[in-house]
Order: structure tokens, then C-alpha cells, then sequence
């Protein structure tokens, strides 16, 4: 983790600039940024990340929500750049066609037939459009990936 980044952000958070984040900063902070979530959710972050119980978030315990939010921006871009090797038209969408052709390239058996990718696509399809969308691609990763297509057949 960059040290000087955490630093600065962690300024934009410390209103007063005394070195410790309140409850009530971390709540401003994230109204600034057009984050608006209930104050029970605000106390709930802030207990999570106030290690040490004191009250206050110094830097380093700020840290950990910074980690955590870095980490999931980069999950986030992985999953895009995985989405996209899928999508080849890139029209936002896993068609049957689609992952048969990758799966295909790959030297998957699951690519011979195209009924079995249209199983594949139907098991993770949630709004049920014959298609998967970056939604549905990050649910089906998240409960197993690859896994979750080929478990069914």
C-alpha cells in the first residue's frame, strides 16, 4: 500500500485535521463523495475499522478500510478484464455463441455441443434474456466460477 496515498486520503476524511477520524467526519466524508447510507451503516463501518475501540480512526486503522476498498477495485477490474475475453462483440453480454467459442479455443470438452453452453448460460442467466451480463458473470464467479457451469452436466 502506498503510504503517501493512504496519507492524503486519509486527510480528505480527517475534517479538522487533528490526525483521528470521527464518526461524524467519516459521515460528512462519505456524503461528500455522494455516498449515502444510513447512519447505523456509518456506525457499523466505523466500529469495524476502530480497532483499538477508542472512538476515534487514526491512519493506520483507516488503512484497513483503504486496503479493503483498493482490493475490491482491483477484484472489480479483474472480473471486467475475464468478463471481456467472454464477450467478444463486446456488447456487454456472455452470449451461448460466445462462450462456446472460448471454450472452444481453450480445448474445453464443454464446448463441443452448443446445447451444453446454452445450459451453462440458463444456470447463471438471472434476468432470464438468454444472455450474461457483467452482474450476472460477477454472482456466477463469486459462487464458484467455472464450476458452477459444468456441475450440472
Amino acid at each position: 500500500m502506498d503510504r503517501v496515498e493512504l496519507r492524503r486520503v486519509f486527510q480528505m476524511f480527517d475534517r479538522n485535521r487533528d490526525g483521528m477520524i470521527t464518526k461524524e467526519e467519516l459521515s460528512a466524508s462519505l456524503e461528500n463523495l455522494c455516498i449515502f447510507i444510513s447512519d447505523e451503516e456509518v456506525t457499523q463501518i466505523f466500529e469495524s475499522i476502530d480497532v483499538n475501540g477508542d472512538g476515534f480512526v487514526d491512519v493506520d486503522e483507516f488503512g484497513i478500510l483503504y486496503e479493503t476498498i483498493v482490493n475490491e477495485q482491483n477484484e472489480e477490474e479483474d472480473m471486467m478484464e475475464a468478463f471481456n475475453v467472454f464477450d467478444q462483440n463486446k456488447d456487454g453480454f456472455i452470449t451461448f455463441e460466445e462462450l462456446r467459442s472460448v471454450l472452444l479455443s481453450l480445448g474445453l470438452k464443454q464446448g463441443r455441443a452448443i446445447e451444453d453452453c446454452k445450459k451453462m448460460i440458463t444456470k447463471v442467466d438471472a434476468d432470464g434474456d438468454g444472455r450474461v451480463n457483467f452482474m450476472e458473470f460477477k454472482q456466477m464467479m463469486k459462487g464458484g466460477g467455472f464450476a458452477a457451469f459444468r456441475s450440472s452436466q
